[in-house]
């Protein structure tokens, strides 16, 4: 078996699912829904009753259950177990909504996470469940924009929502988060353990960094250009991390700013083909500039 073998859901399936349930804000589908999130064993019904599955393997659950906060944002300890108990997915896998909407569900029906635990919004501190029955107390029209809200953090956390663009995968799933993060750490500190946690720094400094990485360095177009830019590029951020650590360039602004940069010297010159050291020096010049400015 190879690592497009694994069961995913059906994506003609889950696409009808999907824009059934956000056809109409707060109506009886959208509230219906939320009742069922309260409940696991009404969730994977009111999922499975509508939703195929392709495939023919499933791929490891994580071994112990995880609490609200750790599903939310699992502690970086915890997302290297899953990338490693994951690691023939490939990256054509990992990017597709419907196997990672699966793999929740999975999680769901043998009890490692909540149903519930997909509502919870990560701006406030009010668990999923407490969020669901808040929005589904107010019977007023007023209710429609929260009851709508509350269903699309579900579905992003479920397995991302294509709605809201492919950095939806990467970002608002936190099981796809966890494997897309580790990806990027292994593939840029080359499997040095020592330089893997100055990189991991730098993929979790909060949600809005990570998405602005998503967008800038993860994503297939990514204006970095090339794979080698691209790592050279986190390398020297991950060492102004170790040097400043109350540097500017921790804020997404800044990150935009140094990608910037670099694009605009990608359009006169070919960084990918310069020795490993002078495009190492032209990274640290980039990011030192941006650190000052």
């Amino acid at each position: 078996m190879t690592g497009e073998d694994f069961r995913e859901f059906d994506d003609a399936s889950f696409t009808r699912f999907r824009r059934k349930l956000l056809r109409t804000k707060g109506g009886s589908e959208q509230r219906g829904f939320l009742r069922a999130v309260r409940d696991d064993d009404e969730f994977l019904r009111f999922v499975r009753k509508t939703v195929g599955t392709d495939g023919s393997r499933d791929p490891l659950l994580c071994p112990d259950e995880l609490t609200e906060s750790e599903f939310k944002q699992p502690p970086a300890s915890t997302e290297a177990d899953l990338y490693r108990a994951w690691s023939s997915l490939t990256p054509r896998v990992a990017c597709r909504t419907t196997f990672w909407a699966n793999l929740t569900c999975l999680h769901i029906e043998n009890g490692r996470i909540r149903a519930a635990y997909l509502a919870a919004n990560g701006n406030s501190g009010a668990s999923g469940a407490e969020r669901i029955d808040r929005v589904l107390r107010d019977e007023n029209e007023s209710a429609a924009k929260p009851i709508d809200g509350c269903v699309r953090t579900v579905l992003r956390r479920l397995g991302g929502l294509p709605d809201r663009g492919n950095r939806s995968v990467y970002a608002d799933c936190p099981f796809a988060r966890a494997w897309w993060r580790e990806r990027l750490v292994n593939d840029v500190s080359n499997g040095d353990a020592g330089r893997a946690e100055d990189i991991r720094e730098v993929t979790r400094v909060n949600q809005t960094y990570w998405e602005e990485l998503v967008v800038l360095v993860v994503s297939r177009n990514s204006v970095l250009g090339s794979h080698e830019v691209r790592n050279t590029f986190i390398r020297s951020l991950a060492d102004l991390f170790v040097r400043e650590n109350e540097t500017p360039l921790r804020k997404a602004t800044r990150l935009r700013a140094a990608c910037r940069m670099v694009g605009t010297i990608q359009a006169s010159r070919e960084l990918s083909v310069l020795e490993a050291g002078e495009l190492r020096a032209l990274m640290d010049e980039v990011v030192q500039v941006q650190h000052e400015a």
